[in-house]
C-alpha cells in the first residue's frame, strides 16, 4: 500500500533484536534470511553518491510472509521511469512482476509467500529510503465464526427477535431475580463485561445466561442456558470514582456450547486507533426502560452516534483515552444495561465488532448528557493477555 501519509499499524509481536543492513558506494545485493522475532533494518542514508543500485533479497521461513515498512525520498520522474524503487512481492529475481516506486512517503509490503526482493536504482546517486523488515505469521482462512446477527427496551430502543444478537449476555447474581448487568461473550470461555459490574462480587455468587430473549418465559428460545462463573478478574487500574479502564473478565466453569444462537463477538482487533467518531453503535440491553423505571423483560436495542473526545468534554469532565462518548437524543442505556455492548457493523463484511461496553451516564437520554463507555480497542491487549483463548479474528 502506498501513502503519503504515515502509516498506523499493529505488530503482533514484540521485538528485541534489530539486524541492520546498510547499502554501500556502488552496486550492491544482499542476500537476507529474515528470521521470526527480529527486525532487519535495510537502508540508505542520506549521502550524496550512495549508490547507483542496490538488491536486497529477503527469504522468510515456512509459514511466514516477509513485510517491509519503509520510509522512501527517491526524486519523482515521469513514471517514474528513472529513479524508482521497485518491489516484487513474488520474490522474482527478474523483477518482472515488480511494482515500481518513486516520490517521497512511505511504503508498506507484504511478500505474497516466502520470497520479497527490493531494488533501487538511483543513477544520479540521490534520494534515499529506509525500510524494517519483519517477519508475519501467515494465517490460514478463518473457518470460525463472530459477530452474526440474525436479519431480520433501552430508552427508546426496540424489541430485539430471539437470539438476533447471538453474543448478548446477561449477567444473574444469587439472590436477585433479574439480570443485574450485561455481557457479551468473546471466546468459549470469557465473557467481558464492566469493572463497576462485578467489582467487590464474589465469584460463586455470579452466573451468566446465554440465548436468552425474553425473561418473562421460558419457550421463547430453546438456546438459553445459564453458566457457572468460576472467577473473574478486573482490570488493576480500574478507578471507580472516574471509571476509567471499566472492564472485567468472567472465566466460566464450563466451555460456551456455540450454536447459530450463541456465538462471540469479534473483538475489533483491526480497529486499533480508530475513534468511530461519527459512527452509529447498537446498544443491547435489558435494563430500565427510562430512569427509575421498570426492567424490559425482552432484550432491547438501541442506536447511537459516537461523538469525539472534544464534543464530549463540553459536557463530560476528566475523559480519558479508555472513553467512548455517545449521545443521540432521546436514546440511550439506561440502569442495568452497564457491561453491555455497544456493537459496529463492519460495511465490509456486516459481521459485529465489540467498539465499546456501557460504563456510565446521566438520566438515561438526559439533554446534553453523552454517555460514557469503555473503548475495548484500549484494553484489548489487557483482555487477550489476562484471558488467553482462542479469539476469533475477522
Amino acid at each position: 500500500m502506498w501513502n503519503s501519509d504515515t502509516l498506523i499499524f499493529r505488530i503482533l509481536y514484540v521485538f528485541s533484536c534489530f539486524v541492520y543492513v546498510r547499502a554501500q558506494n556502488g552496486r550492491c545485493a544482499y542476500n537476507i534470511n529474515v528470521q521470526p522475532g527480529q527486525i532487519y533494518s535495510i537502508d540508505c542514508p542520506r549521502y550524496s553518491s550512495c549508490y547507483s543500485q542496490c538488491s536486497w533479497a529477503l527469504s522468510c521461513p515456512s509459514g511466514y510472509n516477509c513485510r517491509a515498512d519503509c520510509q522512501m525520498n527517491v526524486p519523482a520522474n515521469q513514471q517514474c521511469s528513472r529513479a524508482q524503487l521497485q518491489v516484487s512481492k513474488s520474490g522474482d529475481p527478474s523483477l518482472r512482476d515488480a511494482e515500481v516506486y518513486c516520490g517521497q512517503g512511505t511504503l508498506t509490503v507484504v511478500s505474497t509467500k516466502q520470497n520479497l526482493i527490493i531494488n533501487l536504482l538511483t543513477p544520479d546517486g540521490v534520494g534515499y529510503f529506509s525500510c524494517n523488515v519483519i517477519t508475519q505469521r501467515v494465517l490460514p482462512p478463518p473457518t470460525c465464526n463472530c459477530g452474526i446477527k440474525k436479519d431480520r427496551r433501552i430508552v427508546n430502543g426496540q424489541d430485539t427477535i430471539p437470539n438476533e444478537y447471538p453474543m448478548m449476555v446477561g449477567l444473574v447474581e444469587r439472590g436477585k431475580d433479574t439480570f443485574v448487568c450485561g455481557g457479551t461473550i468473546i471466546s468459549k470461555k470469557y465473557i467481558v463485561t464492566a469493572a463497576h459490574c462485578i467489582v467487590g462480587k464474589i465469584a460463586s455468587n455470579l452466573g451468566v445466561v446465554v440465548g436468552e430473549h425474553d425473561v418473562s418465559r421460558g419457550d421463547d428460545s430453546t438456546s438459553t442456558k445459564g453458566y457457572a462463573v468460576a472467577g473473574f478478574r478486573t482490570h488493576p487500574n480500574y478507578n471507580s470514582s472516574t471509571y476509567d479502564y471499566d472492564v472485567g473478565l468472567l472465566a466460566l466453569t464450563e466451555d460456551i456450547q456455540f450454536s447459530k444462537n450463541v456465538m462471540p463477538v469479534c473483538l475489533p482487533f483491526k480497529f486499533a486507533g480508530y475513534s468511530f467518531t461519527g459512527e452509529k453503535l447498537t446498544i443491547l440491553g435489558w435494563g430500565t426502560i427510562f430512569i427509575g423505571g421498570p426492567k424490559s423483560d425482552v432484550l432491547q436495542k438501541v442506536q447511537v452516534d459516537v461523538i469525539s473526545q472534544n464534543d464530549c468534554s463540553k459536557y463530560v469532565s476528566s475523559l480519558t483515552p479508555r472513553q467512548l462518548c455517545t449521545y443521540t437524543p432521546g436514546k440511550d442505556a439506561c440502569q442495568f444495561d452497564s457491561g453491555g455492548p455497544l456493537l459496529y457493523t463492519d460495511r465490509e463484511t456486516s459481521f459485529l465488532f465489540l467498539a465499546a461496553m456501557v460504563s456510565k451516564g446521566e438520566l438515561c437520554a438526559g439533554l446534553n448528557k453523552p454517555a460514557i463507555n469503555t473503548k475495548l480497542t484500549e484494553v484489548l491487549e489487557w483482555i487477550v493477555r489476562t484471558a488467553p483463548d482462542e479469539y476469533c479474528e475477522k
